[in-house]
């Protein structure tokens, strides 16, 4: 496999894992839980300044306009 392939197989799991996280934190939110938000934040900021926000996942929370 080519170092371009593996690096477009692991943008796709890190697309996936920040929608399974979104929804985990749809679901906590539901309970009046928070669980490290401040992690997540840090860590769409990182991922935004990386790839660009257009490719962040749809419907996370604070996203919608």
């Amino acid at each position: 496999m080519s170092n371009l392939k593996i690096i477009e197989e692991l943008c796709g799991i890190c697309g996936d894992l920040a929608k399974i996280v979104a929804e985990q934190q749809k679901l906590l939110a539901q309970h009046d839980a928070l669980a490290l938000a401040e992690d997540i934040e840090r860590v769409q900021a990182r991922y935004v300044a990386l790839i660009g926000h257009d490719e962040w996942p749809d419907s996370l929370p604070g996203d919608e306009a």
